[in-house]
């Protein structure tokens, strides 16, 4: 079986719940887009996954990477785990 990677776009974005420019409380949405496939299939929400809501009552800018690395630690073990992904194209994993 050929070896192939999956490419993933990592998007983090802050906003405002509650729609109040003066309020401190937002969020942040940690958003994995897969970049394998074609420009077009890239942007549509079937291949967009959000995969974190991180609430931000006390401006969680600062130290948003904490919150992170707990999704980063489980790609790592994916990574060096080698899981099996399937290829909805081909029909198989890899």
């Amino acid at each position: 079986m050929e070896s192939r990677n999956v490419h993933l776009g990592l998007y983090i974005d802050k906003l405002n719940p509650f729609k109040l420019f003066v309020a401190l409380y937002s969020s942040w949405l940690v958003i994995l887009m897969v970049y394998n496939l074609p420009p077009g299939m890239c942007i549509r929400l079937n291949f967009i996954f959000l995969s974190t809501i991180i609430p931000d009552p006390n401006s969680l800018s600062q130290n948003i990477d904490v919150c992170l690395r707990l999704m980063i630690n489980e790609l790592k073990q994916f990574w060096s785990s080698k899981v099996l992904t399937y290829d909805v194209l081909t029909k198989q994993n890899f």
